[in-house]
């Protein structure tokens, strides 16, 4: 089972939730391929340099005779730290941004991560429909309003001039 951090905008939910955030919580494979270009695609711009910075590093120490093995740990190290901590570095960025951390869900998939957490929202307000009788009724109140001359009353041609 799997954590999923839900984050909601700054501005809050949209009216149908499309801007809520459901992050999974823990190790993510693209970080460990890809460490800096992750954390650059997701905005982690000072983490992202620093990440290309060791890596380059860990690039000029293999090239350095007697440290090569110290350039594939560094290197190894910082692509497993990355994807290890990338998506709480994230979620904390989000949360500086001005998102809120609305909740955290156990659920084995994000699909029922999100059907968990909508089924505990409050249902929306809804208006009853008016019954037939009042609806006929106000219906039957409009027409008997009086005759409206001037602008407000019914055109029977291209200009119609007060009635006259």
């Amino acid at each position: 089972m799997r954590s999923y951090l839900v984050l909601i905008p700054p501005n809050g939910p949209d009216r149908d939730h499309r801007s809520t955030l459901f992050l999974p919580d823990g190790f993510s494979w693209m970080a460990l391929v890809f460490s800096w270009i992750w954390l650059i695609w997701h905005r982690l711009w000072l983490a992202g340099i620093f990440a290309l910075v060791l890596q380059v590093a860990g690039a000029l120490l293999m090239g350095t005779q007697g440290f090569w093995l110290g350039g594939v740990l560094l290197g190894l190290a910082t692509h497993v730290f990355v994807a290890l901590e990338g998506r709480n570095h994230y979620a904390n960025s989000l949360i500086r941004r001005g998102w809120t951390l609305e909740s955290v869900i156990g659920a084995t998939d994000r699909e029922t991560a999100e059907e968990i957490y909508f089924s505990a929202l409050p249902p929306k307000e809804t208006q009853p429909l008016p019954s037939s009788a009042d609806w006929a009724q106000a219906n039957w109140d409009k027409t008997k309003q009086p005759a409206v001359s001037g602008w407000q009353g019914p055109a029977l041609g291209l200009f119609d001039h007060g009635g006259r």
